[in-house]
């Protein structure tokens, strides 16, 4: 199989999983506050991470110290900007802007980087971003301080997807994921027992949903992805995650809150997301082409 092709496709399977942890967490952060909900989730995920990699810590060198801190941190800057940027904007503001990453990961690969995403990949993202505005709510869009803060959490995330492309090929990817866990970890712990002594009510349903988060939200997506984003493009890794809100709505309109609601698909939404789905098939168009091609036998 294509490499491209299988990256991008397991890619699409984490922003999945991604995806059904928005419902997921909507639910019990009414008995744990965000800050000690993402540094329990990382405590147990890096743990699991370690384990499963266990040989791998001997390849921790310094590019892999180095690039999993870098990768780290920014994964923890953009969990914490989003968190505390939701104290002041609303859910469809946060979720539209911190998905805006995928505007600022071509923007910043050519101003830093000096280098060019081909054409497909910006029609994809022009597509994609119209999706994304009107998944959020076409004309609900005030600018705030939380809007500030969640869009450089976009812009934080845009450099985590780019560092990933970095280090991933100058480093050992588990040894990467290792090292990003543990420090979004510490962190997350660092500014929870600073900032927040909010009480948490422990039950079997916060219990399970933070091992299904830890284990696979986290654990097995982010070190799946520093796996495989090395065989595509830091440009088409951001444009499969603006697919997050879709999956997120889409879950949603599943999995009941708390009151046993669950949300409708409006038709506004149906638009977004066949917008979305559109950017991300345009700028799959000739990765697609060629695997189909060499099914058919004509390569």
């Amino acid at each position: 199989m294509n490499k491209k092709f299988r990256a991008d496709m397991i890619l699409l399977m984490l922003t999945a999983f991604w995806g059904v942890s928005f419902p997921l967490m909507r639910n019990v952060l009414e008995y744990m506050p965000a800050l000690p909900y993402l540094s329990i989730r990382f405590l147990i995920a890096a743990a699991v991470v370690s384990i499963f990699f266990i040989k791998s810590h001997k390849k921790i060198g310094r590019i892999e110290f180095n690039g999993g801190f870098r990768i780290g941190f920014l994964l923890f800057a953009g969990m914490a900007l989003q968190v505390f940027g939701l104290y002041y904007t609303t859910a469809s503001n946060s979720a539209f802007i911190t998905s805006m990453s995928v505007v600022f990961v071509p923007i910043l690969l050519a101003l830093f980087f000096k280098r060019k995403t081909n054409r497909l990949t910006v029609m994809g993202i022009i597509l994609a971003s119209a999706g994304l505005f009107l998944i959020s709510g076409i004309g609900r869009l005030k600018f705030n301080p939380g809007d500030l803060l969640t869009l450089f959490c976009a812009i934080t995330f845009a450099l985590q997807i780019i560092y990933i492309d970095k280090y991933t090929k100058e480093g050992d990817p588990s040894a990467i994921a290792i090292v990003q866990l543990w420090t979004a970890a510490f962190f997350t712990t660092l500014v929870w027992l600073a900032f927040d002594r909010s009480a948490i009510i422990w039950n079997i349903e916060v219990a399970a949903v933070l091992l299904v988060t830890a284990v696979f939200g986290t654990a097995f997506a982010f070190s799946a992805q520093i796996l495989v984003q090395k065989d595509t493009t830091p440009s088409n890794a951001a444009l499969i995650f603006t697919m997050e809100p879709m999956f997120a709505l889409f879950f949603a309109m599943i999995i009941p809150d708390s009151k046993g609601n669950v949300e409708v698909l409006a038709l506004m939404n149906a638009i977004g997301c066949f917008l979305i789905l559109s950017g991300t098939l345009v700028s799959e168009y000739k990765t697609i082409f060629a695997v189909l091609r060499k099914k058919n036998g004509r390569i």
